[in-house]
């Protein structure tokens, strides 16, 4: 059965299917407007290679930190769930295999803490107490105790 990117095809097959999220992404009437004005040649090759390392490639990720990346946007939950939603729809559109599909949702929410910003004082996040600093291209966060 092979490893998940090879069930997917190889990064090579996957390729499009990260073109054609960015695509929905930018064009999408609740969250397109954060990508007004972004590279989005170049923010295909990002996804792509957070999704082909989620799926076991051995591909490199040259982007910046997910927090300083999105620290900007002020991305709220909700934002953050439209993109998933986006990404469910670009895989099944695509006949992405569902054990693809499931490690790329798994390793999109792994990635939460990193892009959506908390206001205020408190939080409630699941670390009881503590708050992901930053995530790396894998999903392994960086904790940091919340003042």
């Amino acid at each position: 059965m092979g490893s998940l990117i090879e069930q997917v095809g190889g990064v090579a097959a996957l390729a499009p299917v990260m073109a054609d999220f960015v695509a929905r992404l930018a064009r999408d009437p609740m969250i397109g407007f954060f990508f007004v004005g972004v590279d989005l040649q170049r923010l295909v090759q990002f996804e792509l290679q957070f999704a082909a390392r989620a799926l076991g490639a051995e591909v490199a990720y040259e982007g910046r930190p997910l927090r300083q990346a999105h620290q900007k946007h002020r991305i709220a939950d909700g934002q953050f769930n439209r993109r998933r939603e986006l990404l469910r729809q670009t895989l099944r559109d695509h006949q992405v295999p569902q054990a693809a599909c499931d490690a790329l949702i798994e390793h999109s929410e792994r990635l939460r803490g990193a892009v959506t910003y908390f206001p205020g004082q408190g939080c409630n996040h699941p670390t009881g107490g503590l708050v992901a600093v930053d995530v790396d291209a894998d999903g392994r966060e960086s904790l940091l105790d919340w003042p």
